[in-house]
């Protein structure tokens, strides 16, 4: 691997770190505070978070549209300063529905730079091993909120709320300086280069290993049998990885002290990093397909875990094991997608995941709670999401068995 393909894979690892890791996944332990300070509901401050979720979902779709190789520096310079900027300016609220419209700033330039830039920046820049380097850059995704929220967590007991925000926005700057500062371009063949792996991938395709798909002029088809098949493992995989957030209220309800629920989920944030690393292997080793299915029977065997065992480290144990959907969620569906429709039309249908992804994660993460108020328990919900792995397993096979029949192939590694 040349420097410049470590310096792309180092900027979109700081990418992800930043506009997920921190933006987002640590955007937990500003909650009570903030609706202390602000005099609101904890409620009210998590709806910040689903507006920025949803626009930043909405601005991936325009992402492919909006980024070209003449204006790649500049959409990552705009964004970075809006996100920066807001983060900033969330320090300074005095109100509530502040918040909110900066929560929807926040949510564009997060968009534009998140999943969608970052897997196609990859896939154009990577063809061997692209599953284990894709996995790398989602795991950063994880880092921030195992390592970085202790730290927030801290500075905003020792110096309050607006300091903590002032830190997360300094973070997110500190992430994004090599994506603003290396050289940077879409395709490697703008900086004269060829993607990693191109002899091998090359020569394997030659073999017949590994077939690359065709150029075509058509226009995508939403009605393609296979197209809805993916959305409905998108939606599925997203809808279950919802369930880690309410591992704490999970273990009070069933008994066990607050400490437990919240050691479950730094197990399950923890197991998150590993599980995409190990996705990311299995992925070039076994394929898309196999590596989804052994993720989502691992899942299945968290949630019987969950279900049936009441001890802590039975708990424990199921919880490091129900992470492995994250793996699915974050990197799975890329590559899948990469996998299903291929680089003339992954710009056109990751983004539309993506975006249905973010959304299906929001409501579920709502319904989640609203049926413990009304049954009282988890345990309904544990049974829905056990319901949805098996759909998820019967809509991936189906829709790999279409792809299977056809001439051309998305991305695969060698």
């Amino acid at each position: 691997m040349k420097s410049r393909h470590i310096m792309v894979l180092i900027a979109m690892c700081g990418l992800a770190a930043a506009v997920v890791g921190v933006a987002i996944n640590t955007a937990g332990v500003f909650f009570a505070p903030v609706a202390e300070g602000l005099g609101v509901g904890r409620g009210s401050v998590a709806l910040s978070l689903t507006i920025m979720s949803i626009t930043a979902s909405v601005a991936g779709i325009l992402a492919p549209r909006i980024l070209k190789e003449g204006n790649l520096k500049i959409v990552i310079i705009v964004s970075v300063a809006m996100l920066v900027c807001t983060t900033l300016a969330l320090s300074v609220c005095n109100a509530i529905w502040q918040v909110y419209a900066l929560s929807v700033l926040r949510g564009i330039g997060d968009g534009l730079i998140s999943f969608v830039t970052i897997t196609m920046i990859l896939n154009y820049w990577f063809l061997a091993k692209h599953g284990l380097i894709t996995s790398v850059v989602m795991a950063f995704s994880g880092v921030p909120g195992v390592i970085l929220s202790p730290v927030y967590t801290k500075i905003i007991a020792s110096s309050g709320w607006r300091t903590g925000y002032v830190a997360v926005a300094v973070s997110i700057l500190i992430f994004c300086l090599p994506a603003i500062l290396f050289p940077l371009s879409i395709r490697p063949e703008k900086m004269g280069m060829k993607p990693y792996g191109y002899e091998e991938f090359m020569k394997a395709k030659e073999e017949g290993q590994v077939l690359k798909l065709e150029p075509t002029r058509a226009v995508f088809n939403f009605a393609n049998p296979k197209f809805i098949l993916a959305v409905i493992v998108t939606i599925c995989t997203n809808s279950v990885a919802a369930m880690p957030q309410h591992f704490p209220g999970y273990a009070t309800s069933i008994g066990f002290a607050a400490e437990i629920g919240a050691f479950m989920l730094s197990v399950s944030m923890a197991c998150n990093i590993a599980s995409k690393l190990l996705f990311g292997v299995m992925s070039d080793k076994y394929g898309a397909y196999k590596s989804v299915v052994i993720m989502s029977f691992v899942n299945i065997a968290a949630i019987l875990v969950l279900l049936f065992f009441k001890n802590s480290l039975a708990l424990y144990a199921g919880a490091g094991m129900y992470a492995f959907t994250y793996a699915i969620s974050a990197v799975g569906i890329a590559i899948v997608a990469g996998y299903l429709f291929g680089m003339d039309h992954y710009s056109t249908v990751y983004p539309i995941l993506s975006f249905i992804g973010g959304v299906s994660n929001a409501v579920a993460s709502a319904m989640v709670g609203s049926l413990y108020d009304v049954t009282g328990t988890y345990t309904v919900n544990f049974w829905l999401f056990l319901g949805m792995q098996l759909i998820l397993l019967v809509a991936l096979t189906a829709a790999c068995s279409i792809r299977k029949k056809e001439r051309h192939t998305g991305i695969e590694s060698v």
